[in-house]
């Protein structure tokens, strides 16, 4: 039987997209990807693509942890993987088995542009020698030097050479830190569409770990850190539940914000009025926010029918409405979130609104509100622990269960 050219191109084009003329298939599967923002500073992580049915997919790796672009594609020559819930995307030219490109993200000044390229080579992991100090457990971590000087929580873990974990401070962890430990020296990084951090550090003759960490701007910032039993560790950071306090605990929330353009929605709306109220304090642009969503959302199915009510307020980076409603849209889309998110303004503006004008002791986002029925401030919760953090984050979903469980039981 004879097929027609024609009918040989179509069914090409029905099998595998972006293949004809001559276009080279998708760059599928893991790739071992980099960060260079400045000079000297290479933050390490991974991307998976998948191709089914014609349609391509693919995910952020860190260690293990994976996080979904939400869109990727390949016009044969450039593949483009989209963090629309981040206003991010990496756009990379492939040449064999390399990758290179430019990552972009919007931030508040504008547009930043980091280096991007990835190889299908796996780094080599150390072989820590027979008998050296185990990296695991939890860590008191100083990091700053004088007055500038913070407290974090490290909890790192260990398998042979790899090493994973995270820092934790007042607005919770750093994301999921991934990389190596040779026995004496340690290298962990993140990139998860927001974060760029890199960790270095090394053991010295009395069991403390030093070194430095830095972020996207490549400055070094000194860091000391020594090992911590349980109670130690219980005790280094103030718990989520101690560091904000309303100013008037008596003083009833209000505030009207709107949740699409011209749509206002208050406290005093019959949803709402004389419910408890969860109230997350977010930006779509906050990682731990992303973290905390759907985990309210669980909150807000199991227990909506007793009356409860969940609402998140976001602050943008921008008083551009329409840019900041479609992030608000995506981080919804996201997460399955079936509670109203209002947009409450601006990052700038934010410590003079309400409710947080009411709050001593914000530190960042998220900061969590439970009201009783008349609209009063039961209880206030700093940052949220995520994945990486392992038992900590099993432990703060039943603190946020127990806090809603109080405000319906009021």
């Amino acid at each position: 039987m004879r097929v027609s050219l024609p009918a040989l191109a179509l069914a090409a084009a029905v099998l595998a997209p972006g293949l004809l003329l001559g276009q080279e298939a998708p760059p599928s599967g893991l790739w071992y990807a980099t960060l260079e923002p400045v000079a000297g500073l290479e933050v390490h992580f991974g991307i998976e693509v998948a191709a089914k049915g014609g349609k391509l997919s693919g995910a952020l790796v860190n260690g293990a942890s994976e996080s979904r672009f939400t869109s990727v594609s390949w016009d044969g020559g450039a593949l483009t993987l989209e963090m629309a819930h981040y206003d991010g995307r990496i756009v990379a030219r492939r040449n064999g088995d390399l990758l290179a490109g430019t990552f972009t993200r919007a931030i508040p000044s504008g547009q930043i542009e980091v280096p991007f390229r990835a190889t299908r080579v796996a780094p080599a992991l150390p072989k820590p020698p027979k008998g050296s100090p185990s990296l695991e457990g939890d860590w008191g971590v100083e990091m700053g030097e004088g007055e500038k000087a913070s407290r974090l929580l490290g909890t790192f873990r260990q398998d042979g050479g790899r090493a994973t974990g995270t820092l934790l401070g007042s607005t919770g962890d750093f994301g999921p830190m991934h990389g190596a430990w040779d026995g004496r020296a340690l290298v962990l990084t993140v990139f998860d569409g927001i974060f760029i951090y890199r960790l270095d550090g090394a053991l010295d003759a009395s069991g403390s770990l030093s070194g430095t960490f830095r972020s996207r701007s490549g400055v070094p910032t000194p860091w000391k850190a020594r090992r911590l039993d349980a109670a130690g560790a219980a005790a280094w950071l103030p718990g989520g539940g101690s560091i904000v306090r309303a100013k008037d605990p008596d003083a009833r929330v209000s505030f009207s914000y709107p949740s699409a353009p011209g749509k206002m929605v208050s406290l005093d709306d019959p949803g709402l009025k004389d419910r408890p109220v969860v109230i997350s304090i977010l930006g779509t642009w906050c990682p731990n926010c992303h973290d905390e969503a759907p985990v309210l959302e669980d909150l807000y199915r199991r227990y909506r029918g007793q009356g409860l009510a969940v609402v998140a307020l976001s602050y943008e980076y921008t008083d551009d409405a329409e840019r900041s409603f479609r992030q608000i849209d995506r981080f919804r889309e996201r997460h399955g979130v079936t509670y109203p998110i209002l947009f409450a303004g601006t990052t700038k503006a934010a410590s003079a609104s309400e409710p947080i004008s009411r709050l001593d002791g914000v530190k960042g986002y998220p900061t969590t509100l439970f009201l009783d029925r008349s609209h009063r401030i039961v209880k206030a919760h700093s940052g949220f622990d995520g994945p990486s953090t392992g038992a900590r984050f099993a432990a703060q979903k039943k603190e946020l269960e127990e806090a809603v469980k109080a405000i319906l039981a009021r």
